[in-house]
């Protein structure tokens, strides 16, 4: 791994420990702009003001409040919210090791690497345990005064850290009760398999650019260039009820068509 840790740390089962390296596994890509007055094209910048008469209020006059149920608010002081900060520390503890299957899409936050800081034979022998059965094993850390839930897993051959949302987060499924007046018949189906077959083929997330940005982007190049960008619009599909004509469409659409 040839990037940056952005921390160190060691995960910790009882009193083993193996000291890691923690790398970020994904990147902002987002278009970042600067703000400007319309009329001279003058920098500008936000301000935290008062709203009873605009004046400005350095940090160190701001509080926080929590509203509360009479109308009233309780104010937190910066000595009183500093107390709450966990202490720092390195220790990556593995609470407990569960089925990688139990943990659906809705819990997984953002993901991690983590490479061997030195002791190559414990990074490698921990990856190599947890990896063979499918299994993720929970962790719980501190990072930069912010307590972490985590999930570490085998990627590669590799250990990957995914952080978690926390139970309160999560929604339950919302409960939609079937229309048992109109249930797909086999026809239909079966046309619904044949269009998933017709999609089917190798995941190459290359393809799948983010068309959003690259619009964008382009819309500025064009600008600094002096000319305009074109944009063409994609004409509306007029939309239908009658869900057999509609996967015979689509998976007339799809025929022909090679899939990676």
């Amino acid at each position: 791994m040839s990037a940056r840790a952005m921390w160190k740390g060691r995960v910790v089962i009882g009193k083993h420990e193996v000291p890691v390296k923690l790398y970020s596994a994904v990147q902002d890509q987002a278009v970042h702009f600067h703000l400007l007055h319309d009329q001279d094209l003058t920098p500008v910048e936000q301000r935290i003001v008062r709203k009873d008469n605009g004046q400005e209020v350095p940090r160190e006059a701001q509080r926080k409040a929590f509203p509360v149920d009479d109308g009233t608010a309780v104010i937190l002081e910066p000595d009183e919210l500093e107390a709450l900060e966990p202490d720092a520390g390195r220790a990556i503890c593995l609470l407990r090791v569960v089925p990688r299957a139990v943990l659906g899409d809705q819990w997984l936050d953002r993901p991690y690497y983590l490479g061997p800081d030195g002791d190559d034979g414990a990074y490698f022998a921990l990856a190599k345990a947890l990896g063979g059965n499918e299994r993720v094993a929970i962790a719980r850390w501190v990072m930069r005064d912010k307590r972490y839930l985590g999930a570490l897993a085998v990627s590669g051959g590799y250990l990957q850290m995914t952080t978690l949302r926390r139970a309160e987060q999560v929604l339950a499924v919302p409960f939609v009760r079937p229309d048992k007046a109109r249930t797909p018949s086999d026809a239909e189906i079966k046309l619904a398999e044949q269009l998933i077959d017709s999609i089917t083929g190798a995941f190459e997330p290359e393809q799948w650019r983010n068309e959003s940005r690259e619009r964008l982007k382009q819309l500025i190049d064009a600008k600094a260039k002096g000319t305009k960008l074109r944009v063409v619009k994609a004409e509306p599909k007029p939309a239908t009820d009658d869900l057999a004509a509609s996967l015979r469409a689509s998976l007339a659409a799809t025929q022909g068509k090679k899939v990676a």
